[in-house]
């Protein structure tokens, strides 16, 4: 447990906590910065060394791997659906869960003036392992903030010995953090009375009228001998610059598929062709500068026996805005296949619709 002494620094540290000029002009001598832009609306900025992802129940995570302890998390949650409707019913909701853990305790509590709102924040304190199994007490600090569409849940946790000196990081991106203003909710989408029967584009196939992001459409490419399920809202092009790629993109954001066809001059194995692609090619690609983990699931198959498939994920920047990508790596003869979705970091319906249309990647008609 934290002593009486703790106790008054971490009281001092908190009422200092936001919006200390000077640590933040000296912070800012020294590091670079890039701009974090989120889907939900709103941006920030972190340290250029620290990496973001985005965990697989869509937490936005903040690393550094020079402080492998120290985590920076941003939640979102939809305000229409969860049942605590205001920021400090959220934090309290999170309290008890600090209080339940080991050692758990509330060692300070308050408010901040975070985005033009007055958002409730506390520091706690328990025990915890650290990224090598070893206990330890850490600090966490846990902020709520309203945004139109959603709360912001963030939060930074660390050991003690490590605490405040990265404390900083988390001021600065407090105090740059920026909400867009609400949108106007988008009309409802009009019934057309389609029965299912009406004539299906030749080229393509059918499709059940649904709408224009969720209408997939069987798109079959002749000269590169492959077909894929996209929405039919994107975009098909093909540049005369880069002749083996086929290029998928909805026509107002930064999401699609781009599918690259390789002709080699020996048969590769699949994991060959993917790794001389990474090598090669990967970082001239916006969206594929850094690689993730592999990811737990399989490609269903392409319609060939014995064609196995790659998965990979990756992320990169647009803008200052993080991109995130699938890719499928597929070979067949001397015929290299990358399959390429990408989208903006946080927007789920987006990452789905990627994902849908890499999964569906055939090699034979479907």
């Amino acid at each position: 447990m934290h002593t009486a002494t703790n106790r008054s620094f971490i009281s001092l540290l908190a009422a200092a906590l936001f919006f200390v000029t000077g640590l933040q002009a000296a912070f800012c001598e020294d590091v670079t910065f890039r701009t974090y832009k989120d889907v939900s609306g709103f941006s920030c900025e972190f340290p250029s060394d620290w990496s973001f992802a985005q965990a697989r129940n869509t937490d936005r995570i903040f690393t550094s791997a020079s402080a492998p302890n120290a985590t920076i998390i941003i939640q979102v949650i939809d305000r229409a659906i969860t049942t605590e409707k205001t920021a400090q019913a959220q934090l309290s909701a999170l309290k008890t869960e600090f209080l339940n853990a080991p050692s758990g305790e509330i060692l300070n509590e308050g408010v901040a003036p975070i985005a033009g709102q007055e958002a409730p924040y506390l520091i706690a304190g328990y025990k915890a392992a650290d990224s090598d199994g070893k206990q330890h007490l850490f600090r966490h600090v846990q902020m709520a903030v309203a945004a139109p569409r959603v709360f912001l849940l963030m939060s930074f946790s660390a050991p003690d010995d490590i605490f405040d000196a990265h404390m900083r990081v988390f001021q600065n991106c407090s105090a740059t953090l920026e909400i867009d203003a609400a949108e106007p909710p988008a009309p409802p989408a009009k019934n057309t009375g389609s029965t299912g029967d009406e004539a299906a584009p030749a080229e393509t196939g059918g499709a059940k009228a649904t709408g224009p992001e969720e209408t997939l459409i069987w798109r079959h490419n002749d000269d590169r001998a492959f077909w894929i399920a996209i929405p039919e809202i994107w975009s098909e092009t093909i540049d005369p610059k880069e002749p083996y790629s086929v290029d998928m993109q909805h026509p107002e954001r930064v999401e699609g598929v781009i599918v690259w066809v390789v002709d080699m001059d020996a048969a590769s194995g699949v994991k060959e062709y993917a790794d001389a692609w990474e090598a090669v090619l990967a970082r001239e690609v916006f969206f594929m500068t850094e690689r993730l983990a592999v990811p737990a699931i399989d490609h269903p198959g392409v319609g060939l026996a014995e064609t196995p498939v790659i998965l990979r994920e990756y992320q990169g920047a647009m803008n200052g805005a993080t991109v995130r990508s699938v890719a499928a790596f597929v070979v067949n003869g001397k015929r290299g296949y990358t399959v390429v979705g990408y989208h903006f970091l946080g927007d789920r319906e987006g990452e789905k619709r990627i994902r849908d249309a890499v999964m569906s990647f055939h090699l034979a008609a479907p």
